[in-house]
């Protein structure tokens, strides 16, 4: 094992997956030109994710360390970036894959070329490719989010593009949000100052779109945003119940995600609030909504470049601008607010009613 400190420290939380680590040992001993170290942080796998670890270790290339840690991805990474021994910290999941082999040199050189002047808080992220059971025929909902994660919107950095962080900036975040078992990238980039410019790195990772092919990509996305807004609200009762109303979904859908008990479940949580509380609620959902309004004009973008052959790198944002210097301001004001209130509302009615009639 070699004695001297890695380039980078690459942390990994796991909870049973087994099925992933061979290919994700695979994928990081393919990298060339940098030396690295990766710390497994195991949250109570049931399965043989510990054991198959602890083999692959035995005949890897790069030191590997177990480290077990309680439930929840905040507190597993927060635990194993507290045992990294380089200064340059990269927050990978288990499915995560660098199909380029200079992909962490590019990352590693990127970040010293950053700091040639004077050190400073880094935090950069690649560039997002999903790995598709169907990978010959292009979607071109897969291509928006691809191109999404490429915006310089910290709205739109996710975990699955891998967090690069120097130990200055992890620092002055306070490390990851351990209070929910999930969110923990969303706030950890909101945790960051202004001054930190979140940098998109010369390379790319691909992540597994397996949840999204089981569960249903439009329904794992209204899902997705229903937590986040949720969140935003302070919503902890949902919180408190989803764990049980997902359960049941998926027990009853063998895995496909169906989004009426989910529905039904928020439904009858708002009813339990007081009249106060669900005011201010759907007037927070409101203007959260209508803020996310840019997503549809730069879906307009994507869809020309897609038609085009273009790569997500390639999108040119006309629409998008377009929203940004005529229509923001507009969408940011209490009438379009109140009229995306009013449209979720509906939404949901409509859905709790479509359901009600297929169960019934």
């Amino acid at each position: 094992m070699n004695s001297t400190t890695p380039d980078i420290s690459i942390i990994v939380p796991i909870i049973n997956e087994a099925g992933e680590l061979p290919e994700l040992f695979t994928s990081l001993a393919a990298q060339r030109g940098v030396t690295l170290e990766l710390l497994l942080c195991d949250g109570g796998s049931s399965d043989d994710s510990c054991e198959i670890a602890s083999m692959l270790a035995d005949s890897c290339s790069f030191p590997v360390r177990l480290i077990r840690t309680g439930r929840g991805r905040g507190s597993q990474m927060n635990a194993g970036a507290a045992e990294a021994t380089a200064g340059l910290l990269l927050f990978l999941h288990a499915d995560s894959r660098f199909e380029d082999s200079t992909a962490l040199l590019k990352a590693v050189e990127y970040y010293r070329n950053d700091q040639a002047d004077a050190p400073r808080t880094f935090a950069a992220r690649f560039g997002l490719h999903f790995r598709r059971s169907q990978p010959a025929r292009p979607l071109l909902a897969y291509f928006f989010y691809e191109s999404k994660a490429r915006l310089a919107r910290r709205d739109c950095i996710r975990g699955d593009q891998g967090f690069l962080l120097n130990r200055d900036a992890f620092s002055e975040a306070g490390g990851f949000d351990e209070s929910l078992p999930f969110l923990e990238d969303l706030r950890l980039v909101a945790a960051t100052t202004p001054q930190i410019e979140w940098r998109l790195l010369p390379a790319t990772v691909s992540t597994s779109a397996r949840r999204f092919e089981q569960e249903g990509l439009l329904e794992r996305q209204i899902l997705n945003a229903i937590i986040v807004n949720n969140a935003l609200a302070g919503w902890s009762a949902f919180f408190e119940s989803l764990p049980g109303l997902y359960r049941e979904q998926c027990h009853t859908a063998g895995g496909r995600l169906l989004l009426f008990p989910l529905l039904k479940g928020i439904g009858g949580l708002l009813e339990l609030a007081s009249a106060e509380w669900r005011r201010s609620f759907w007037q927070g959902t409101g203007r959260h909504v209508a803020s996310n309004a840019w997503q549809l004009f730069f879906w307009l973008d994507v869809r020309r470049a897609f038609r085009a052959g273009k790569t997500p790198a390639e999108v040119r944002q006309r629409w998008l601008d377009f929203y940004q210097n005529r229509l923001e301001r507009f969408f940011q004001s209490g009438p379009a607010a109140f009229t995306a209130q009013l449209a979720v509302r509906l939404w949901l009615r409509w859905m709790l009613f479509r359901g009600t009639r297929r169960t019934g």
